[in-house]
This record gives structure tokens, sequence and C-alpha cells, in this order.
């Protein structure tokens, strides 16, 4: 079993939240910022958080901040700067913008990697590559795609060995929301489960 001490969280938060009109990881949703639902889902499994953003260090104050070394390239360049700041062997990935995601999910994906390189959350017949685990064993093998222009995480993806861990409704944390994307004031609606 992977332990705690061996798990840096990296979340996502340098997208232009253009659809949402501010900046993502700050909005407000049933009393906390998306961004902190999402560090406290992760944060019991991991000896670390670094938060991926290239905003202004100021809007963070109690978080650690890594920009992104590539700019302009996508959601990469945050999975990039993650894996090149981690001091541990795994990381476990996740965007901002999803904070009915819960620890147990996180966990199931943990208890589930075994020698993979990258574990994904898989529902419904799709995979969520902004949601998993990555080694950061990887990380040459971003760096080589993004300085051959392949900036495509998918691609980059099944350059490794990687797996699907479907998450489906015999689960006991199982949520048909537990996916959501919070990507425009409108899903904000949304409840807490």
């Amino acid at each position: 079993m992977i332990s705690r001490n061996q798990i840096t969280g990296i979340i996502l938060a340098g997208g232009e939240s253009s659809r949402m009109g501010q900046d993502k990881a700050l909005v407000l949703w049933n009393g906390k910022t998306l961004l902190d639902w999402v560090k406290s889902a992760i944060s019991p499994l991991c000896s670390q958080v670094l938060i991926s953003s290239n905003s202004t260090p100021g809007l963070f104050p109690d978080d650690k901040l890594i920009a992104d070394r590539f700019r302009n390239i996508g959601p990469i360049a945050g999975i990039e700067s993650g894996l090149s700041h981690a001091g541990t062997a795994y990381c476990l990935i996740v965007s901002c913008d999803t904070p009915l995601l819960t620890t147990t999910l996180f966990e199931y994906l943990i208890t589930n990697h075994g020698d993979f390189d990258i574990s994904l959350a898989a529902h419904d017949g799709v995979n969520e590559p902004m949601i998993g685990i990555y080694n950061k064993s990887i990380h040459s093998t971003v760096i080589q795609s993004i300085e051959n222009n392949n900036y495509k995480p998918p691609a980059i993806i099944r350059q490794t060995r990687w797996q699907e861990i479907n998450i489906h409704p015999d689960l006991n944390f199982y949520s048909p929301e537990l996916f959501k994307n919070m990507n425009r004031p409108e899903d904000l609606d949304i409840e807490t489960l």
C-alpha cells in the first residue's frame, strides 16, 4: 500500500477560467472556495499539497504555489510543474473545479494503483486525465512530449503504462455528480451531497 509520505497532491488551478469570469479556484461554493473543497479531499492522503497556478501568489497566501515552466500549453504544463516539484514517488493530480470529489475516491485510486505509471478515474465510459495518480518517474516522458510539441494529456498518457479505474454505482462513495466540473456560474447551483 502506498503511504501518505509517498504522495504529493497537485491541484491544477492554472486555467484561464474564462467561462467562470473569475479565478475558478477562488470561487465560493457552499461556504468554501472550490480550491478548498478539493484540498480537503486530498490533504489527508498527501504529505504535501502543491497548487499549480500562474496567478499572483498573494491570492493563495496559505498554499505552496508552483508556476508553469512551459506557458500557454494547457494543463500538461501544470502536470509537468507538479511532477518536477514533487518530492515523492507518487502524485495525486486533480483539477480545482471538481469540489464533489471525496477522500474515499482517492483512497480507492491509491489502493488500486498497482505497478502502473498512471491510474485515472473513469466513469460512464470516459476517463479523467486530470483526476488520478501519476508516478513521478514519468516526468521525463512529459518533458520529451512537450519538447516535441505534444501537449495533449491523453496522447502523453498513452505513452506510459496506464490504467483506468472504473468508478461505478456499486461503490459506497459513488454519486452521479461525483465528477461534476464547476466551469460556469450556473454550475454552482448544485447542492452538496
